[in-house]
């Protein structure tokens, strides 16, 4: 509970709304590019799992190497728009500096309603120049008419950084590979999830 609290703290800091704009968490800054791309072999209702605050989430997610996953509720922010915090710490086998990371997703359905929009931002804490930058992730999926069971998950991301410092690109690189590696690692339990509860 303290460390959900934490979240919501750093949260209301940094996770301010532009209402002018509406636009969520400043995301529009950020130059998002495509770092994941595939059909996977569970419906899209499943693969919100990923998302929904269930066992499957945190299963998922700790198997991943996100320790001490813990999340919010989901609340209405407004119409169809939802949002929750999440924090964990990281394993040693994703970061040599066991850092922590407290987010904030908002989830909201597509415009053709045939899947889901989830957008995050990511602070890092204890992990070298964390302080620099923060990462944004926005998950897109959707069903897959021709299949019954089968969703096309795209992953895009970008960082937007506070504070300038010339190991942007090493940094971004690190990042980048960490990230696609652990999605692969979700994504894979979250096939051998649905095989094993069917």
């Amino acid at each position: 509970a303290k460390s959900l609290q934490l979240v919501e703290e750093d949260c209301e800091a940094k996770c301010l709304q532009t209402e002018e704009s509406g636009s969520y968490l400043g995301l529009e800054d950020v130059t998002m590019s495509v770092v994941y791309s595939s059909v996977l072999s569970v419906p899209t209702n499943f693969f919100m799992e990923l998302f929904n605050g269930s066992e499957v989430d945190r299963r998922v997610m700790e198997r991943a190497g996100c320790l001490n996953y813990s999340y919010s509720p989901w609340e209405l922010e407004k119409a169809d728009v939802y949002q929750r915090q999440i924090y964990y710490k990281f394993d040693k086998r994703i970061s040599r500096y066991r850092g922590e990371v407290t987010s904030s997703q908002q989830r909201s359905p597509l415009s053709d309603k045939n899947g889901w929009l989830i957008e995050e931002v990511m602070t890092l804490h204890g992990v070298p120049l964390g302080d620099y930058f923060n990462l944004h992730l926005r998950f897109q999926v959707e069903d897959i008419p021709s299949r019954s069971t089968g969703c096309n998950v795209q992953v895009f991301f970008g960082i937007a950084w506070l504070k300038s410092t010339r190991h942007q690109k090493r940094i971004t690189k690190n990042i980048l590979s960490n990230l696609q590696d652990r999605l692969k690692v979700m994504f894979s339990i979250l096939e051998k999830e649905f095989i094993s509860g069917k």
